[in-house]
């Protein structure tokens, strides 16, 4: 008798054998729970954005052969765990047994609002979203539908319970979103059906959109706003510049027409683009910042426009004005699929003599703008002696509103507190000087002041040519820091002492002039030039010696004057004896000045006297 075969231990079963029948026991399970039923969505929405999603889950017969208790156990898990669906039953439909379920919202809010337990209750994290566009006459004509989930999103919670429960033969978790296939999907706004849109590339979008929309818009639209550059006014003006094609426009002449007059704000104007044109133009009148963006979203056809403007000096240098601009603007709308939108700012320029437009990037993001503020004007008074020393005298304006703003104290903080300052006329200046009597403490006291060469120091050279001719180089100009804050109208004198400017050498910037008495040079912050020159009376020094010798002289002829009128005395004194000179007598006559102590002695020997000395 032979035995039957036994079974091979599992040990001894090849491992290629091994992993065969683990694949096929895992597509087997995957059979057991797959295509267990389908779900059909029907969604009807009303022109008002209210509306109701019908699920329709069907399990065929064979299906619901899987399911532990069939059908009465599926509408128990629908009851049971039921997150915020209106249930309406289940029915039979040939071999087929179908659960219907509804979602009821006012508006696309109310509709996610509902939809997110939902989700919840499925395991899900997504964040439900929903938004429903109306027509926007002239840009849309239709109607759109976008929501984040599918139906098999809103009946996950269903299957996952039955499995939980253990109600599905072979059924585990990971197999949860195979378990019912998405059948048809159909959403209709007022009866008319939406067509489902396709994302890029062929695939469809994450958040999958229904629409029967047909849209038109501007090819290009243009905003500017000025009155920026006085923030503080809160008054401003926008224009609005539309590009739009002549067929688009005819296609919707009524509907384009009744858009340019609503959105043209009272007091505002608006340009036709006549018979052939393409370009509207609306002007808003003066107006704040809010209602600025409440016109914009008018003239757009959109929601949220925000505009604001606020400025201050930049902490990191009182020189600069920061403007920070919001002009935060949805055109989705009016600028439709392909239209652009350009953002700008009309400021000042040239003083206030002009404008330019500086682009805005847009969004909800401030948007900082510099303006350095800068010395009008720069005067350079130089004097040059024949020892290349001198004088100079730098006076930089500034207006007196730009002066308050920067401020007086870090201006000059800036220059330095030798600085002098004085206003007139609506206009501060600040002045500077440096003195030395020689070239070599004149380029200190020019350094001091921010000025340089072109290679290093400044330079004040002077060369003796022979025959009272002398040669004057200078090579000096405002330093990097001090360029920085300088306009461009700048103005240099240059004068002799002791020196007179007969002809100009050589001229680098090219822009120096030979005057009766000086050098003058306009245009440049620095100078690069040699000019001839001629002894021209005296310099400072031979000035400061002859002053010196006069006054030494002067000293020396009084001493003389008060010498003769006290010359007695002096030669007295240098004699080691009394002055002489005419004697009082008794009684009021004169004689011989008598000593006091031989008149005492005399009195008291009478008869005595000395006789004259005669041997001489």
């Amino acid at each position: 008798m032979h035995s039957l075969p036994r079974a091979l231990p599992p040990a001894l079963i090849p491992s290629s054998a091994r992993l065969w029948l683990m694949l096929l026991a895992g597509i087997a399970a995957l059979f057991a729970l797959a295509a267990c039923g389908e779900v059909d969505d029907t969604t009807e929405i009303g022109t008002d954005g209210s509306g109701t999603q019908t699920l329709a889950v069907t399990v065929t017969d064979t299906d619901m052969e899987r399911i532990d208790g069939g059908a009465a156990t599926v509408e128990a898990t629908i009851e049971e765990n039921n997150p915020g669906l209106n249930y309406v039953g289940m029915e039979k439909n040939g071999t087929d047994t179908i659960f219907t379920m509804t979602l009821e919202f006012t508006d696309a809010e109310d509709y996610a609002a509902k939809a997110q337990p939902v989700l919840a209750a499925g395991d899900l994290t997504k964040t439900a979203e929903v938004t429903f566009t109306p027509p926007s006459p002239p840009f849309s004509s239709g109607y759109t539908l976008t929501r984040n989930f599918t139906p098999n999103d809103l009946t996950r919670w269903v299957v996952k319970a039955l499995v939980e429960d253990g109600n599905i033969e072979d059924a585990e978790e990971g197999q949860i979103d195979s378990a019912i296939d998405e059948g048809d999907v159909t959403v209709t706004v007022d009866g008319d059906e939406l067509e489902k849109q396709m994302g890029s590339f062929g695939a469809e979008d994450s958040a999958p959109a229904w629409s029967n929309a047909e849209s038109a818009g501007f090819g290009s639209v243009k905003v500017v706003t000025a009155g920026a550059d006085d923030p503080a006014a809160d008054s401003f003006t926008r224009t609005i510049t539309y590009d739009l094609d002549r067929s688009v426009y005819l296609d919707a002449k009524d509907e384009f027409d009744a858009f340019f007059e609503e959105a043209t704000p009272e007091g505002g104007e608006l340009k036709p683009a006549g018979d052939a044109g393409t370009e509207w133009v609306i002007t808003f009148p003066a107006g704040t910042a809010e209602q600025v963006g409440t016109w914009t979203d008018a003239a757009l056809a959109t929601e949220g426009s925000t505009f604001t403007v606020e400025t201050a000096p930049s902490e990191d240098d009182p020189f600069v004005i920061e403007t920070r601009v919001v002009d935060d603007i949805e055109c989705t709308a009016a600028c439709g699929e392909n239209g652009t939108l350009e953002q700008a700012l009309l400021m000042p320029v040239d003083k206030g003599e002009g404008t330019e437009e500086v682009s805005l990037d847009g969004g909800p993001e401030p948007q900082v703008i510099r303006d350095e503020i800068v010395f009008t004007e720069a005067d350079y008074d130089l004097t040059v002696n024949r020892d290349g020393g001198g004088k100079m005298v730098m006076a930089l304006s500034l207006p007196a509103e730009d002066d308050a703003v920067v401020t007086e104290e870090n201006v000059v903080a800036f220059l330095g507190a030798d600085a002098d300052r004085s206003e007139s006329d609506g206009t501060v200046i600040y002045t500077l000087r440096a003195e030395a009597d020689d070239s070599e403490e004149f380029t200190g006291a020019l350094q001091k002041l921010g000025l340089e060469g072109a290679d290093g120091p400044p330079l004040v050279s002077v060369t003796d040519r022979g025959d009272g001719s002398y040669a004057v180089s200078l090579e000096l100009g405002a330093g990097s820091d001090l360029i920085s804050k300088l306009g461009e109208d700048a103005t240099w004198t240059i004068h002799g002492d002791g020196l007179r400017p007969t002809s100009i050498l050589s001229d680098e910037a090219e822009v120096a002039s030979l005057g009766d008495d000086a050098v003058t040079a306009k245009g440049e912050h620095g100078v690069v030039l040699t000019f001839a020159a001629e002894r021209a009376g005296l310099g400072i020094g031979g000035i400061v010696a002859i002053v010196a010798g006069l006054a030494v002289l002067g000293l020396l002829i009084a001493a003389a004057v008060i010498a003769f009128l006290h010359r007695e005395k002096l030669s007295s004194l240098l004699r080691g004896t009394p002055a002489t000179g005419p004697a009082v007598a008794p009684g009021g006559g004169t004689g011989p000045a008598q000593n006091p102590a031989q008149g005492m002695e005399e009195s008291r020997n009478p008869g005595s006297s000395t006789p004259p000395n005669t041997s001489s």
